[in-house]
């Protein structure tokens, strides 16, 4: 029989080993590794089917969306189609019903138009004003997030 290795520190265990827990997980462990855990037994949630599921909601937490963000140059792209058609700023204002002021603070980047505004220069010019920036969302309760053992143990098996 293959006698067993300390999940811990990976020495062959003599004798039966202990079992303890640790951050949730039960271990078994040698002699000298017993101390880093309580010989108690695990809760429901800690056992290995339960914690596969709670690993999955974890990992269901962090969401990547996409959000529509306007382009860095967009007021000198407006200008440029507008002065392609040969327009002044009060015919572009006329023809998306909007106020010449507003066609005037657009191009001097002195706003940020609306998603309406923006969408109607779209359409007029059929060109793209907005592009899709991920956008990653991770959801937790406030929680200080530490490494466990899990995220930092190296296993290495012995050659026989």
């Amino acid at each position: 029989m293959v006698g067993m290795n300390c999940e811990i520190c990976g020495r062959e265990i003599k004798g039966k080993g202990f079992k303890i827990v640790v951050e949730g997980s039960e271990m078994t462990v040698c002699s000298s590794c017993k101390q880093y855990g309580s010989e108690r037994k695990p809760s429901i949630a800690s056992q290995q089917g339960a914690r596969r599921v709670v690993l999955r909601k974890k990992r269901s937490s962090t969401k990547i969306e996409f959000q529509d963000e306007l382009i860095e140059n967009y007021h000198l792209i407006v200008r440029k189609e507008r002065e392609k058609r040969g327009w002044s700023q009060e015919q572009l204002a006329k023809k998306i019903q909007e106020k010449e002021s507003l066609i005037k603070k657009i191009e001097n980047a002195e706003i940020t138009p609306e998603p309406e505004v923006i969408e109607k220069l779209e359409k007029l010019f059929n060109i793209k004003l907005r592009e899709q920036i991920p956008e990653i969302k991770i959801e937790g309760k406030g929680k200080i997030l530490s490494p466990t053992l899990g995220d930092i143990v190296v296993v290495k098996k012995k050659k026989k």
